[in-house]
């Protein structure tokens, strides 16, 4: 998942990496190739165009670009002659796309000031255009700056990866992404629940929160406990997770999984009510052998994830119809224990 919204100015829980980058500008010690790391939602697109925002501003200081001068206005309006934004329009990012950034790179540029390039995702990118994206990496134009944005940093070629200053970005405190939230919640939202289902991501959460994915967390654990007690089959259930989507189905499924068994081995709360009947469930036999087969269920979602972000072949209704046979599998071990 990209970044759900695009804020205008610098999250509150980004200050350290700015500040970081910005000493390294004052200091002229700013690598020209960076990889900002880490898991959707968390504002890595919003941070790569803020600090392109500063690299092009004539008169940015302490606090970052000055947000008034021409530069900033040209950026603010999308249309600055010397940043170039790149993303796939299906899921791969071409060749096609790369050899433009490197005409880009090797112009003059039109401001007279830095250019920068940011993709995203880089993980996009299929083997030619990563590897194609290795002249500018190895030769840098001066003052051209390219700034590569990944969810998933080790599916990228470790030629790029080496090329590249990494920095990290966690996913903020649960406090400081919470009280974000509530800022951006329309009334009657939920913005704690909203946060736990995006795993602590508040950009994905606020995202959610404008799906209303409270509804759709709803049908899949439906579907689920279906399958559990035998009303519906694994195609079926497959079927009406359609609408919701492979990617979203399987993130709902993990995070679901994850807080059963926070629940089942260390005592936690459970305070995401469409998780009870299947927690009630669980309860009913418990035991390592039900915390086993819910660990191998996790490790199969997580498995079936990252085949299908790595590969352009994978056939989404099968993978789903196969998993909710595995859960099935699963929660037979239950039913038949209960007896």
């Amino acid at each position: 998942m990209s970044d759900a919204v695009i804020p205008s100015s610098l999250l509150p829980w980004q200050q350290s990496q700015f500040q970081r980058l910005q000493i390294l500008a004052s200091n002229n010690r700013l690598a020209h190739a960076w990889l900002f790391a880490g898991k959707p939602g968390i504002g890595k697109l919003a941070f790569a165009q803020h600090f392109a925002r500063y690299l092009l501003c004539r008169k940015a200081g302490n606090h970052g670009p000055c947000g008034s001068c021409q530069d900033c206005h040209l950026f603010s309006a999308g249309t600055h002659p010397d940043w170039l934004l790149l993303q796939p329009e299906l899921r791969q990012l071409k060749i096609e796309l790369i050899r433009d950034a490197i005409s880009f790179a090797q112009n003059t540029s039109q401001r007279g000031g830095a250019k920068v390039i940011i993709i995203t995702p880089a993980e996009s990118m299929n083997n030619n255009a990563a590897n194609a994206l290795l002249k500018i990496l190895e030769e840098p134009p001066a003052q051209t700056f390219v700034l590569l944005v990944s969810e998933q940093p080790g599916l990228l070629l470790p030629t790029l990866r080496s090329r590249c200053q990494r920095l990290d970005f966690p996913a903020p405190p649960a406090a400081q992404a919470l009280a974000w939230l509530q800022t951006q919640a329309e009334a009657g939202k939920n913005p704690a629940f909203h946060l736990q289902l995006a795993q602590g991501a508040p950009l994905h959460a606020y995202k959610l929160m404008q799906a209303g994915a409270e509804q759709g967390f709803g049908v899949l654990m439906n579907n689920l406990e279906a399958v559990a007690n035998g009303a519906s089959t694994p195609v079926q259930a497959a079927k009406n997770c359609d609408e919701l989507g492979f990617a979203t189905t399987i993130d709902y499924q993990l995070l679901g999984m994850s807080l059963l068994l926070a629940v089942l081995q260390g005592g936690a709360a459970l305070v995401v009510p469409p998780l009870e009947p299947l927690l009630s469930r669980c309860n009913q036999v418990a035991g390592t052998g039900m915390i086993r087969r819910l660990h191998d269920y996790y490790q199969s979602l997580v498995k079936a994830r990252k085949t299908a972000m790595a590969t352009n072949n994978a056939n989404p209704q099968l993978m789903l119809e196969a998993l909710f046979a595995e859960w099935s599998r699963v929660v037979a071990f239950k039913r038949a224990s209960a007896h």
